[in-house]
């Protein structure tokens, strides 16, 4: 195996081990994201850009050559397969071109992965502080608003027992003016009381009279009836 497929090679298994430790599940994203933090990342991050665009570059050369290696050695004549010899070498070749095209293959797809997978954990780690920021703060919020619930249930405590207080200060009352207006009270019901007998009285009187207006009123009925029927017979 020459250099380049030997580097290649032993970039692709670099690329497998850290594709698994990404993938660890009791590696919280918090923990990534402060290792993704850390000076020497972060001064490696600096030109992360250009060496990843750079990776790329060699990876696609790479892919390109033994796509050409591919397709060079899987179309062989037959008539240059004179010997044994010479078929086992060409096999030999064809071998190693497919076997440099899964390298290649397989480095760059998971040089993708691999940055997909980075920029993922810092997502998540960066909703995940963000999540936690926001709970804190609802409850300091909910917090504070329970302080001022039980705030305004003392301060309306406190203001019902000054109304109480001032209102049993308001409702009390000089026995002289209880008694005053207990003898208002009854020289009222005495007034009362006088006015109904006095409507009583006139009641029954109203009542006589009309018994006697209804007597005179029959009186006067049997005298017309009589005076009627004398004339009638007086006519006849």
């Amino acid at each position: 195996m020459s250099f380049q497929w030997t580097f290649l090679a032993t970039f692709l298994y670099c690329e497998i081990v850290v594709v698994i430790t990404l993938l660890l599940p009791f590696i919280s994203p918090t923990i990534w994201r402060t290792l993704f933090k850390s000076r020497l990342v972060a001064a490696f991050s600096a030109g992360s850009k250009y060496y990843f665009n750079f990776i790329i570059f060699i990876f696609g050369l790479l892919f390109i050559d033994s796509i050409r290696e591919l397709r060079k050695y899987s179309n062989i004549d037959a008539k240059e397969l004179t010997t044994p010899h010479s078929e086992a070498h060409a096999h030999m070749k064809e071998f190693r071109s497919q076997r440099n095209f899964y390298i290649a293959g397989f480095a760059l797809f998971l040089w993708f992965v691999i940055k997909r997978l980075i920029s993922l954990l810092s997502a998540v780690a960066r909703k995940m502080a963000e999540s936690t920021a926001a709970r804190k703060q609802a409850e300091g919020a909910h917090r504070h608003l329970q302080e001022a619930m039980q705030n305004n249930d003392s301060d309306k405590l406190s203001q019902q027992e000054k109304s109480t207080s001032s209102g049993h200060g308001s409702n009390f009352i000089d026995p002289k003016e209880y008694d005053a207006e207990i003898e208002r009270y009854k020289k009222e019901a005495i007034q009362a009381r006088e006015d109904i007998e006095a409507l009583r009285e006139k009641y029954d009187t109203s009542v006589q009279e009309y018994d006697k207006l209804c007597n005179e009123h029959q009186k006067l009925q049997n005298k017309l009836d009589v005076l009627a029927k004398n004339e009638s017979t007086k006519d006849k």
